[in-house]
């Protein structure tokens, strides 16, 4: 017998928004944006041609008809994963192979490898540094560690944190000025840039509420590492991610010029193949990295 059913992905995103109540949670779960997890649902309600939610401010409410529709769903979905579980053979141990780029490897991923070791011992996770896109099939690594804006042709990604840039600079380039800086006083700084980011300052001079009123000293690098570097070199100052340069707030060698950071267009991402069953050891890695990344943010102070 044939079975009529609507997608897999549209019953899925719909029993984890009815279970959480909310689309963002629902997101948060299955790794995929708000937007996603609306479009799905929205393509379901067209497929059964009824409403399955009422959309409220901060969450969302099953209709009466679609109560007894999420009971069954979360049920079958209970069942599958039992017998998905069962069928599993797949040891949490063994090495996984990552492509990273050296700046963020050298500052976020291998100062955090022990501790990584000390909850999965037998994991053993192989970092291969690359400036450059690699195909993980025809290189064969398990993942791919990247900025970016997510969304890469063949690949899963998932977003392992939001960007959140600050500008900052070294003692020495600021020693005659007081802290925090206003936003002109940075706009009169020699500021760095990169090409992976050219809107980050106007975004962050719009968040501000301020419009520079002469042209400002701009130096356009290739990357965020070279941007960096004005700043650490006592050169300038870089607009760039609180995470990234936590190491040298804390030693001092940078300090925040302005108390307010602001999203970026662009976070890091661990992707991997499209595929139907991630490998375990993998999500293991990216929950655990990722937690560990998020617990960081309490550390953020800003300055003055």
């Amino acid at each position: 017998m044939t079975r009529r059913m609507p997608p897999l992905k549209q019953l899925h995103a719909f029993e984890a928004a009815a279970r959480h109540q909310s689309f963002k949670l629902a997101a948060e779960e299955l790794h995929v944006t708000q937007a996603a997890v609306s479009h799905q649902v929205r393509a379901l309600e067209e497929h059964m041609g009824q409403q399955l939610f009422v959309r409220k401010t901060r969450q969302v409410v099953l209709t009466p008809q679609a109560k007894g529709f999420a009971e069954a769903l979360a049920q079958a979905f209970d069942t599958i994963a039992e017998a998905a579980h069962r069928m599993e053979d797949v040891p949490m141990e063994g090495e996984l192979k990552l492509s990273v780029a050296p700046f963020f490897a050298n500052r976020l991923l291998l100062p955090r490898l022990a501790r990584f070791a000390e909850k999965f011992p037998k994991i053993a996770v192989r970092p291969f540094m690359s400036s450059t896109y690699v195909d993980p099939v025809d290189e064969g690594f398990d993942g791919l560690i990247r900025y970016g804006g997510g969304t890469w042709d063949g690949l899963t990604a998932l977003r392992l944190y939001d960007d959140c840039v600050t500008p900052v600079a070294a003692p020495s380039y600021i020693t005659e000025r007081t802290l925090p800086m206003s936003p002109e006083d940075i706009a009169r700084t020699v500021m760095s840039s990169n090409s992976q980011n050219r809107r980050d300052w106007s975004n962050w001079f719009a968040a501000v509420g301020y419009t520079p009123d002469f042209e400002m000293t701009v130096i356009d690098y290739p990357d965020r590492a070279r941007a960096i570097d004005l700043a650490i070199s006592g050169g300038g100052v870089a607009l760039t991610d609180l995470h990234i340069i936590a190491p040298d707030l804390a030693s001092g060698a940078l300090i925040q010029l302005h108390p307010v950071a602001v999203p970026s267009e662009k976070n890091m991402y661990l992707a991997f193949p499209e595929t139907g069953r991630p490998d375990p050891r993998l999500m293991a890695f990216f929950d655990w990295f990722r937690q560990d990344l998020l617990a960081m943010e309490a550390d953020f102070t800003p300055a003055g």
